[in-house]
């Protein structure tokens, strides 16, 4: 008996001396959640990076602590890019900005156009450059040296304008490191006419790439992408190892936002509507003309641009909208 005693208090005396090595490594490491394991996790969700908490699909419970979205507020040197070049006539718009770190710098290409006579009085879409170091202080290299301009070489296609584009680090040809949409009509038909229906049925979104972000070449395939009349949001997604792009629903000259997908830049999937006017947008007949569109974090991040046509009817009405 004293010996069966004496093999239990054994045994005893053993588990309670690991008992605190087993609870030791069963605590969550220091600012480590991901690496518990299942068992002591049960139903919680494993999380890897960074988490936002921009909405509550994440959050459990919230007691004595609630959200709040800081108020951003506007840099006093703005605005920060302006015109001050004589082929700027208009402009700087329709604005794309990017940070390359393989450079360092943040780069941006935007729109500007050049007046042209005639009765419909349209003007010359080009397509500008310019780099910083800081976002704040631009510069505006001196690309087009037969016109002495900051032009970049844009796909030859007519009538292209209203770009969105992005650089490609998914991209193993060199040649297409910097892919663009772009909004253009092939044959032309718009150029000098005012009418609405030509127009919106000639004009369609198409792609381009460029090795450096200054040569454009214009796709051998013109995609079938239907019309959108404002700058297109695409971007390669690692979650789904596919194009995306955001861009206006159309035709017809309807402001909705709509998604569309690629397998290799050039044949993509019909739209879909995922952005639409709501109950809440009724009162000012609210409608969403862009938007821009990215992926942060395990989270899209979009910044829409809104049209109240109650409101500018209200100020036409005022005389003061123009």
């Amino acid at each position: 008996m004293l010996g069966s005693r004496n093999l239990w208090l054994s045994i005893l005396a053993l588990l309670l001396w690991n008992a605190p090595l087993a609870a030791q490594s069963r605590q969550a490491p220091p600012g480590m959640f991901k690496d518990l394991d299942d068992e002591i996790l049960g139903d919680a969700l494993v999380i890897h990076g960074k988490q936002l908490f921009i909405d509550d699909y994440l959050i459990g419970d919230l007691q004595g602590v609630q959200k709040k979205l800081n108020q951003p507020t506007k840099h006093p040197r703005n605005p920060v890019l302006i015109q001050d070049q004589p082929w700027e006539e208009t402009g700087p718009g329709f604005g794309t900005v990017i940070f390359d770190k393989d450079g360092g710098l943040f780069k941006l290409w935007y729109e500007v156009q050049s007046q042209t006579k005639g009765p419909a009085k349209t003007g010359i879409p080009r397509l500008c450059y310019a780099t910083s170091k800081d976002g704040i202080a631009w510069q505006k290299p001196l690309i087009d040296v037969k016109r002495g301009t900051n032009f970049v070489s844009p796909p030859r296609i007519r009538h292209f304008m209203i770009v969105g584009l992005f650089k490609d680090d998914h991209e193993r040809d060199s040649e297409r490191r910097y892919k663009m949409h772009y909004v253009c009509s092939p044959d032309g038909s718009e150029e000098g006419s005012i009418n609405l229906p030509q127009y919106m049925r000639s004009l369609r979104t198409s792609v381009g790439w460029s090795p450096d972000g200054i040569h454009w070449t214009a796709a051998s395939e013109t995609p079938q992408i239907p019309f959108s009349d404002s700058p297109s949001c695409p971007f390669w997604d690692t979650k789904i190892n596919r194009y995306v792009s955001y861009l206006r629903y159309g035709p017809p000259n309807t402001r909705k936002v709509t998604r569309i997908e690629s397998e290799d830049f050039i044949h993509w999937s019909p739209k879909v509507t995922v952005i639409r006017p709501g109950n809440l947008d009724g009162p000012l007949a609210t409608q969403f003309y862009q938007t821009s569109m990215f992926p942060y974090e395990g989270h899209y991040i979009g910044l829409i641009t809104r049209v109240c046509p109650e409101i500018l009817a209200v100020l036409s009405f005022c005389g003061v909208a123009s």
